[in-house]
């Protein structure tokens, strides 16, 4: 098969894009709004913008490596595996992976004090995530409830990527001038 055979057509991209940009930007915002308060005290709101700004662009580009990541995979792996699934298999990987660092980024100072149970957690982890991502064509009601649902976090490419291009002008501008 052709290497550009097996890159996932735009129909199929999107949606996956749809979930890592749900995840990482919602992510982010969270952690934004948790230090808004403190930065009131001490910053104006233009400084503030400029913060919310470079946040933007590191989860641009934080999200489309995880697309490249999972593009990659798509042309490693036998279509039959993730190509032919690719938004199931995609959003699956995408939900379960970013869930589970967003779980162990916020218990890294509990476990940091014990690498063995952490690595443990980590092995586990990724087992789970790999047999559930391969028994999901099994289930037929999660496959289509996946698939709707990254279809559905489409909408949120409209806003988001408005607010990452002018995120990325201001970053572009800032740093030129």
């Amino acid at each position: 098969m052709n290497i550009v055979k097996k890159i996932p057509r735009l129909e199929q991209i999107l949606p996956v894009y749809a979930v890592i940009v749900v995840m990482i930007y919602t992510w982010s915002l969270i952690l934004f709004f948790w230090r808004l308060p403190s930065w009131i005290n001490f910053s104006t709101l233009g400084e503030i913008a400029v913060i919310f700004s470079y946040m933007v662009v590191v989860n641009l580009v934080e999200s489309i490596l995880v697309l490249l990541l999972l593009a990659a995979l798509s042309m490693i792996l036998p279509p039959k595996w993730f190509h032919d699934r690719f938004v199931t298999k995609g959003s699956s990987l995408v939900l379960l992976g970013l869930g589970c660092l967003m779980y162990f980024n916020n218990n890294l100072l509990d476990d940091i004090l014990f690498p063995l149970l952490m690595l443990k957690k980590i092995l586990i982890v990724v087992a789970a995530i790999l047999a559930l991502v391969f028994l999901i064509d099994r289930i037929s009601l999660l496959n289509r409830f996946l698939e709707e649902l990254a279809n559905r976090m489409i909408v949120f490419l409209y806003i988001w990527l408005p607010i990452s291009a002018l995120s990325l002008l201001t970053v572009l501008v800032r740093n030129i001038f």
